[in-house]
């Protein structure tokens, strides 16, 4: 099995925070970003957010840049945090009128991938939570957001798969959809072909989760829809360089994602605010083809072996003979 690598086009972005709210950079142009990512060796495909295209970039643009620069649309993210209108929630707002926008932002995803040729949308419910005790009801709430995720992935269907990402905070104390087993389960109730998780790395950190366990557990339910790496100190979402920190764990859900013929695409997630977009893109991309080079030597009969003694120096010694020999 081969690995297919993506890239949020986010990367390039101003990566402003409320110590710098200018940004660490200017923010160059759509053409300038594919461009520069069409250089970057092993990536076949970038994912954009339906904010992405805009009068000035509409989709025709988009589709005719990708086949100037020989790119796939890997797939559509819908974030809705980052708008004013959608501060007080979104697919859960209890306003009929807020929460039809936000639905409405959902169905644009799905038309951009349609339109450029994609068969993935991710939703990011990160204005979805709450911050307090007693703030919102939270029955109510996570009725509502999956009667969202309902109207959309039918507007989806039968051609888009629609992926749920979760995320335990930020920007919210506490988000709706924040632990695999929450994503997981919130996809069960829906009960819909076309309805699945994206799986972040970094997310999957901060939710004290391992993620190859967490790709594991998705995959025995068919529902890892996509899979997205950067690399945290786990209490944040950093949003760094993929196999910087966690280079065992990252090796371990390669591992997975090879075992189990993960087909889609791995999409790098970064922000890159202290580091030039492309360079640390180029490291990401490295690190990863590293790792998963390293995983031909791994003998699956032999790690198998070693897992079922339950003796961890057994598969200790594996894995350091892969990673650090030779």
């Amino acid at each position: 099995m081969t690995i297919r690598f993506s890239t949020g086009i986010w990367i390039y972005s101003s990566a402003a925070d409320r110590y710098c709210p200018d940004g660490y950079r200017d923010t160059p142009k759509v053409q300038e970003v594919l461009s520069a990512i069409s250089k970057v060796k092993g990536v076949k495909a970038v994912e954009i957010r339906q904010t992405d295209v805009t009068p000035e970039v509409p989709v025709k643009e988009f589709k005719r840049l990708l086949k100037e620069y020989n790119l796939l649309c890997s797939g559509v993210t819908a974030n809705l945090a980052q708008s004013r209108r959608f501060a007080l929630g979104a697919f859960g707002h209890q306003h009929q009128k807020t929460r039809n926008s936000a639905i409405d932002e959902g169905r644009k995803a799905v038309d951009i991938a349609r339109q450029l040729g994609a068969t993935d949308v991710t939703l990011r419910l990160y204005t979805d939570g709450f911050d307090y005790p007693f703030h919102v009801d939270y029955t109510t709430h996570w009725n509502t957001v999956i009667s969202s995720i309902k109207t959309i992935a039918k507007y989806a269907s039968p051609d888009i798969n629609v992926a749920i990402a979760y995320k335990p905070r930020d920007p919210r104390n506490y988000l709706t959809v924040s632990s695999v087993g929450k994503a997981l389960s919130m996809c069960q109730e829906i009960a819909m072909k076309n309805v699945g998780v994206g799986l972040n790395f970094s997310h999957a950190l901060m939710a004290g989760e391992n993620p190859a366990e967490s790709i594991a557990f998705l995959t025995r339910s068919n529902k890892l829809f996509q899979v997205y790496f950067s690399d945290s100190y786990q209490l944040w979402d950093d949003m760094l360089v993929p196999g910087g920190i966690h280079l065992w764990e990252s090796l371990e859900a390669l591992f997975y994602l090879k075992t189990y013929k993960y087909k889609n695409f791995v999409t790098v997630d970064l922000l890159p605010q202290r580091m030039e977009p492309t360079h640390a893109l180029q490291i990401a991309i490295g690190n990863l083809s590293i790792l998963y080079k390293k995983l031909e030597k791994l003998d699956i009969s032999e790690i198998r072996r070693a897992q079922r003694t339950l003796d961890a120096t057994e598969s200790q010694r594996i894995i350091r003979r892969v990673m650090l020999q030779g």
